[in-house]
């Protein structure tokens, strides 16, 4: 999940044809760090797992995701993933 859900995500976006589901994506913006609702159950308040233990040698890693962008440059990322939302709104009238 580590190497693959940021970019599974930026896929998702380019090939949602529900608009209802790509306002759910793009609601949070493109992911920084790994989630998973039933994997990875989260305290009261905390928003993300920041890190992630490995049994396979007992050392903890970073839960942040390969290609996953922060700052400036998630915004601008953001902002452009939105046009999908607008260009398919046009497609819906």
């Amino acid at each position: 999940m580590l190497e693959t859900q940021f970019d599974n995500y930026l896929e998702k976006v380019r090939k949602e044809d529900c608009g209802k589901a790509l306002r759910r994506l793009l609601e949070k913006g493109p992911p920084i760090y790994i989630s998973d609702e039933h994997g990875f159950e989260l305290d009261d308040g905390e928003e993300y797992v920041m890190k992630l233990w490995f049994a396979s040698d007992g050392k903890e890693r970073s839960a942040k995701l390969k290609n996953s962008l922060e700052g400036k440059e998630r915004e601008d990322l953001w902002d452009s993933l939105k046009v999908f939302l607008i260009e398919k709104e046009d497609i819906d009238e």
